[in-house]
C-alpha cells in the first residue's frame, strides 16, 4: 500500500503553452532561491488532439526510477489523462509538493485563467483523480 503523506496539488490553466511554461520557470527559480522545497510539477497540453506533456520539473530529482516504470507523484498516464480534459486552446501546469511550497507556488501562478488548490493527504491515485477534477472546465 502506497504511503500518504500531505501535499498541496496545484492546476492551473492557462491560454497558451508559453504562459504556462514562464510560470514553472518562476517555480524553478524560487526553488533556486530557496523559497520552495521538493516538488514535482509538469506543463501538459493537446497537440494534435493529443494528450501532451511538455516539460516536466522534479526537485530534487529524486522520481527518474519510479516515473521510468510509471510511478512518481506525478506519473506519465496521469498527465495524459488529465491534459484529456483539457481544450485546444489551453494549457495546463500542475505542481504537487509539501505544504511549504502554498505561498510561492500561488504568487507564481498568478498569471493562470483558473487556478485550483487543494490539500490532499494523498496516494498517487488520489492525486490522479483530483487532478483530472481541477482540470474539467
Amino acid at each position: 500500500m502506497a504511503e500518504k503523506k500531505p501535499m498541496l496539488m496545484y492546476a492551473a490553466s492557462y491560454g497558451s503553452v508559453q504562459a504556462a511554461l514562464s510560470a514553472l520557470t518562476a517555480i524553478e527559480q524560487l526553488r533556486k532561491d530557496e523559497v520552495i522545497g521538493s516538488y514535482d510539477a509538469a506543463v501538459i497540453d493537446k497537440e494534435n488532439g493529443k494528450p501532451h506533456i511538455v516539460k516536466r520539473m522534479d526537485r530534487p530529482r529524486m522520481h527518474v526510477i519510479p516515473e521510468a516504470l510509471g510511478g512518481g507523484t506525478l506519473p506519465r498516464k496521469e498527465l495524459k489523462e488529465a491534459a484529456q480534459q483539457l481544450t485546444a486552446d489551453q494549457a495546463g501546469l500542475i505542481a504537487v509538493g509539501e505544504p511549504t511550497i502554498e505561498q510561492a507556488v500561488s504568487q507564481a501562478l498568478a498569471s493562470a485563467a483558473k487556478v485550483v488548490k487543494r490539500s490532499v493527504d494523498a496516494t498517487t491515485d488520489e492525486i490522479t483523480s483530483e487532478l483530472q477534477e481541477a482540470l474539467k472546465s
